[in-house]
């Protein structure tokens, strides 16, 4: 008789287990993080923001300045030793960041939270012009899409990828302002939605221009400078998209807790770099290098370039004594714990400095009629000078504030004064663009694939070339096998350093 309870209450039990796991079923196995249970999709976004800006800036200091000759550095600067596992310092890893954007855009779509949504497709642009700059075709129409079941995607032509971002910043220009939340997370605008307008419409001057050798962007580029009340655009280096870090742990500058053997030994400001500002006296000099060791405690700086592409550095102009490092601006506490700044240096995704230059080369060429070339050209410059001197810690002494303003007298020079031929002002446009580029993303060696300037030269220990895009991941040829090599059919050539981008027309 026990034995027939014992089972008979066993079973209910069993029955009661059941229909337990199965009522809430749906409930257990559904992940809380999910973006559809998102309690505000603004939680996504300190951290895509932080960890794309942070990114940047590293791939920027290792890779992408070497590559536009801003930084010199023996170990990446022969190119021969670039390989597919180095794919994520030229802003591959970022389709990890497209993931939690698409997150974020289902949350958002669910709750009708425009301004959120029209904050993701910002920076989804951004990322994607970021990846696809780096490597040509790319997976765009089908990124990000697991949950989906697209394990494989396919890739896009650098033209079709161009097109749907620029479709993405029209939304999203439309999109912010248009609903009422308060938005949380952003640590780039602090929640200022025409912040965010101002970058969307900057970046899709930025893409219009750099596509300019392939589509003529007269007619979008006028419709945006012709209405800057639906289309606004910064207005000074206050609205430009700038990361600001923090003093606490975890937020600082990425350089704040960087390793000074980097820094110091294995890069330098390059020689291109060091040369063009110094015929130009420009004091960006000391913002962007050190004194070299030999002269810093002289009461004479003197800053010592290094080329890029030499095997041994120490055999350049007698030594690392007489090398410049990066400017203190972005040292590590390693090297001057006294001076070292967790949050002097920013992030920059986009300034006010290259919003004019693209604006003044636009005027130049006829592609805007608003607006004067030189206006835009010289406003480029001078807002460069009072950015960095806003930058400039009070502790410092080289430089101090005061001696990042130049003189009336360096507008004047024949380098810098708005005159000469129409490719002479082009020149000086370009130069002036690739400096305020310094440490900005790949932005700086997209600049010098387009337009040539300035002038780098293969070192006699390089492979012999400058690449002009990086190759895809091993995974891409191991897994994605298939699309891998449609995408080499719609790269136009072999998946190689040498292999130009669609704008790449020159």
């Amino acid at each position: 008789m026990k034995n027939i309870i014992s089972k008979t209450i066993l079973g209910i039990g069993a029955l009661l287990v059941l229909y337990s796991c199965t009522t809430d079923f749906e409930e257990i196995n559904t992940n809380p993080n999910a973006a559809d249970r998102l309690d505000n999709p603004g939680l996504l976004l300190p951290g895509i923001i932080r960890t794309t800006a942070n990114r940047s800036w590293d791939n920027s200091f290792d890779r992408f300045a070497v590559v536009a000759d801003q930084v010199a550095n023996q170990f990446a600067s022969t190119y021969g030793n670039w390989t597919r596992a180095d794919a994520d310092r030229f802003f591959w890893s970022n389709f990890d960041q497209i993931k939690e954007l698409d997150k974020l855009i289902t949350a958002a779509e669910a709750d009708g939270l425009d301004n959120y949504k029209g904050i993701a497709l910002v920076l989804r642009a951004w990322i994607f012009q970021g990846i696809t700059d780096s490597f040509g075709p790319i997976p765009y129409t089908e990124a990000g899409k697991a949950q989906d079941a697209v394990n494989f995607p396919k890739y896009d032509t650098q033209e079709t990828v161009y097109a749907g971002i620029l479709e993405e910043l029209k939304m999203a220009n439309e999109l912010l302002s248009s609903s009422k939340e308060t938005v949380i997370g952003d640590i780039l605008y602090n929640g200022d939605v025409t912040g965010w307008k101002k970058f969307a419409n900057g970046l899709r001057l930025r893409i219009l221009m750099r596509q300019s050798g392939r589509k003529d962007p007269s007619a979008e580029m006028q419709s945006i400078l012709g209405n800057v009340t639906t289309y606004p655009l910064f207005t000074s280096n206050k609205d430009q998209a700038a990361l600001q870090y923090l003093t606490d742990l975890g937020n600082e500058h990425p350089a704040f807790r960087g390793n000074i053997s980097d820094w110091v030994s294995s890069s330098r400001i390059s020689n291109t770099m060091a040369t063009v500002l110094k015929d130009m006296n420009d004091p960006r000099l000391p913002v962007f290098a050190m004194p070299t060791p030999a002269s810093a405690n002289t009461g004479s700086p003197e800053y010592g370039g290094v080329p890029n592409g030499i095997n041994d550095v120490e055999q350049w102009n007698g030594g690392s004594q007489n090398h410049s490092a990066i400017g203190l601006l972005w040292a590590p506490r390693q090297f001057a714990p006294d001076l070292a700044s967790e949050n002097a240096a920013q992030s920059i995704l986009m300034s006010y400095s290259e919003l004019q230059f693209i604006l003044a080369e636009a005027r130049e060429k006829g592609f805007i009629t608003t607006g004067n070339a030189e206006t835009y050209y010289l406003n480029g410059i001078r807002n460069q000078f009072t950015y960095y001197s806003s930058r400039i810690p009070d502790s410092f002494t080289l430089p101090t504030a005061a001696q990042v303003i130049p003189p009336s007298t360096y507008y004047t020079q024949e380098g810098v004064a708005y005159t000469g031929s129409q490719e002479e002002k082009l020149r000086k446009i370009y130069i002036q663009k690739w400096l305020a580029l310094f440490l900005n993303g790949g932005e700086a060696w997209s600049h010098w694939r387009r337009t040539g300037v300035p002038t780098i030269t293969p070192a006699p220990n390089s492979v012999g070339y400058i690449p002009v895009r990086y190759i895809y991941p091993a995974d891409e040829q191991r897994l994605n096998e298939e699309n891998y090599s449609s995408a080499i059919g719609l790269l136009g050539g072999p998946d190689e350093l040498t292999t130009k981008l669609w704008w790449d027309v020159d």
